[in-house]
């Protein structure tokens, strides 16, 4: 998965029709109900992100866990970490043609 993807929880074993809310940390992630085999796929939201492994559970008559890891990332100065790749790759540019 790549960061700004959606995210999304598949299960089953749960009873059929029943109700499934996710939560993680007590934050309400995802709501979904449960086919007729037992099992549900549901879009995961989370309301805040803070970085590192949060367990996400299932309560469909049974409770199902899953773990998401969330990274939080940031950049001080909008495009700079692209314009050094850009430098670099037309510094190499430049040298490769200048010495064959």
């Amino acid at each position: 998965m790549h960061p700004g993807e959606r995210l999304s929880a598949t299960g089953k074993g749960c009873v059929p029709g029943e109700p499934v809310n996710l939560t993680s940390n007590g934050d309400k992630v995802g709501h979904a109900y449960a086919d007729g085999t037992g099992a549900f796929t549901t879009a995961v939201e989370f309301t805040r992100i803070e970085a590192g492994r949060h367990t996400v559970v299932a309560d469909c008559g049974v409770r199902l866990t899953g773990t998401v890891d969330q990274v939080v990332t940031s950049s001080s100065g909008g495009h700079s970490g692209t314009l050094v790749v850009l430098v670099f790759f037309v510094l190499a540019g430049i040298t490769a043609i200048r010495f064959p």
